[in-house]
């Protein structure tokens, strides 16, 4: 299903709030083009963008909410440059424990959510989500993590704070792709279960990304505002 079909599936209260989010992540992005020259930037402070180093060091983490996230690049790709990692502070029934510097971690984890691809503008060029071994912490069931989607808000002060907006517009932006992206996830881990089981599809090398979504960011704002100037129409015409 398209982007566009699936505004058109929602209803007027839960467009409106993804229309506000998205609108949030259009300003937070101009405000760190024009503070930093890109959301890469804001990252990378100038510095040279080496393989498998995370930007900035050390991660960005909001103690509150609990998420975090860094930037890196890895892949030779033709679009890509690198691509944000995105993780959630809870146990493994997605129940938040606050971050503690020195404190040993327990039952909480930091646990992999999905990560989002950028192009060397800094604009969002798709989304993915990777296997258990590629990043470690636990393994989140997709109910989980559409919880913690659906109720995210990443809020920091300093330096990354405008990143931080532009994060929490995004993905309130998103939530239906993020649902068909792990939706995606899950039916490709169970086609590798059944050859050879689910503890070992986990921890299976050969299989780094489970799931894939391209996206168009700009393009997808253009499909939000005509969707709004329809229903503006069609309520008000």
């Amino acid at each position: 299903m398209s982007y566009r079909s699936m505004l058109r599936a929602m209803g007027d209260a839960e467009f409106a709030h993804v229309y506000k989010c998205a609108q949030c992540s259009v300003y937070a992005w101009g405000d760190a083009t024009h503070k930093h020259g890109s959301l890469l930037q804001n990252w990378i402070c100038g510095k040279e963008v080496r393989e498998d180093e995370r930007y900035p060091d050390p991660d960005v983490l909001d103690r509150r909410h609990g998420y975090q996230f860094f930037y890196h690049s890895h892949r030779h790709a033709t679009v890509e440059h690198g691509h944000l990692h995105l993780f959630y502070h809870a146990t493994i029934s997605g129940n938040r424990r606050y971050v503690r510097e020195g404190k040993p971690w327990k039952r909480t984890a930091p646990s992999h959510l999905f990560a989002i691809s950028l192009d060397s503008r800094g604009l969002p060029v798709g989304l993915f989500t990777v296997n258990h071994w590629v990043t470690n912490g636990h393994w989140l069931s997709t109910s989980t993590i559409l919880a913690t989607i659906k109720r995210f808000r990443f809020q920091i002060e300093g330096e990354h704070s405008v990143s931080a907006e532009w994060l929490t517009g995004f993905i309130g932006m998103y939530v239906p792709i993020i649902e068909n992206l792990l939706h995606r996830r899950d039916t490709t881990l169970s086609n590798l279960a059944k050859a050879i089981g689910i503890s070992q599809s986990l921890e299976d090398h050969q299989h780094e990304v489970l799931s894939v979504v391209k996206i168009d960011w700009m393009h997808d704002i253009q499909v939000l505002e005509k969707e709004w100037e329809r229903r503006k129409m069609t309520c008000f015409g």
